[in-house]
């Protein structure tokens, strides 16, 4: 398609249509909205096709990237959406089941929410109300779900929750006017319940104590590498081992890689990979996340064994020197007895 007609002298269907869209755009002055990059693209494209595509050497007739004027292309200035995470985003509501050693907190971190959107969308009585196998209702964003009554209108839900109805509109797909249906379910973004019951100081377990209790899967179990423990039962029951950057991490045991994220920050985790280990002993659910890493060995879908080596230590996402941050979901880590600043090999 890019290379048109072998005869070199007719346009080719790419700069044909990359002109008629210019012209089209420029004369009746479209408003779109355009980042940056995508203008980018579009100057990549043309000096793409701009190159020699010819048959027999012959260059195609194309349209030079100088004649793209930045005055055809208009941004306009839509609603304001901070509160939508660049990129795409779901606006749909989420199921969770609860996990042996979960907190609230984690979960709600690992879904990108605030905890009380959480508790406000489960009527739940704080932080601590949650409990294994329970299914939780996760929101797309931090705010909170509301079921449209008789009378309500987007201005009063907006009110009621101390945001603009812009910013449920928006976030909604829903037009100025449009009715609303009994019952309906609105995510009201940034939206706040202030009768939220908080827990009181000093009431809240510590996050050791709630991992004391998992099973104890030693005999099974490795630590994945060697080093100080640099920051102690922190997190969905992790703990932090500090040695050089390229230090070798290894399987903790038999598992299936369930995910291997190469790239990109991953709500702190870097590069990072999750093991599920279903053959352990006791029968139970047990994952392994291995965090920060420099380098993946392994791929989604891979089988691994216990000791085989996965991944070299790093200091990738939210880390301030290389380390692995190693986390036991649904078992006891290990080296939980030990201090900060012990070593091991």
């Amino acid at each position: 398609m890019l290379k048109g007609t072998s005869g070199g002298e007719q346009t080719s269907l790419f700069s044909s249509l990359l002109r008629n869209y210019l012209e089209e755009t420029s004369a009746s002055v479209i408003n779109i909205s355009q980042s940056q990059n995508q203008l980018a693209d579009i100057n990549s494209l043309t000096a793409f096709s701009n190159q020699n595509l010819g048959q027999g050497g012959e260059s195609t007739d194309t349209l030079n990237p100088s004649t793209i004027q930045e005055n055809s292309l208009m941004a306009s200035n839509p609603t304001a959406t901070d509160y939508i995470e660049t990129g795409f985003k779901s606006n749909q509501i989420v199921d969770y089941t609860v996990q042996p050693g979960d907190l609230l907190s984690f979960i709600a971190s690992d879904f990108g929410v605030c905890t009380e959107a959480i508790i406000w969308a489960n009527n739940l009585a704080n932080a601590n109300s949650i409990k294994p196998d329970q299914v939780l209702r996760i929101p797309p964003v931090c705010g909170v779900i509301h079921k449209v009554k008789n009378g309500d209108t987007v201005t009063s839900i907006a009110k009621k929750y101390g945001v603009t109805a812009d910013k449920i509109l928006a976030f909604n797909n829903r037009k100025e006017g449009q009715p609303l249906d009994i019952n309906e379910e609105l995510i009201v973004p940034d939206g706040k319940i202030s009768s939220l019951i908080i827990t009181k100081p000093g009431t809240q377990p510590t996050i050791a104590q709630r991992f004391s209790n998992l099973p104890d899967l030693s005999d099974y179990i490795v630590v994945p590498t060697k080093g100080r423990i640099s920051q102690w039962i922190h997190g969905r029951n992790g703990l932090d081992i500090a040695a050089s950057c390229g230090t070798n991490i290894f399987a903790p045991a038999d598992a299936t890689v369930a995910v291997a994220d190469i790239s990109g920050y991953n709500a702190g985790f870097g590069i990072f990979t999750k093991l599920i280990h279903t053959n352990n002993p006791n029968g139970i659910q047990a994952e392994s996340v291995l965090a920060h890493l420099s380098k993946l060995l392994v791929e989604t879908g891979d089988s691994v064994k216990k000791g085989q080596l996965i991944a070299l230590m790093g200091s990738t996402g939210r880390s301030t020197g290389c380390h692995l941050h190693w986390e036991a979901h649904g078992y006891k880590l290990p080296l939980s007895n030990l201090r900060v600043g012990s070593y091991f090999k």
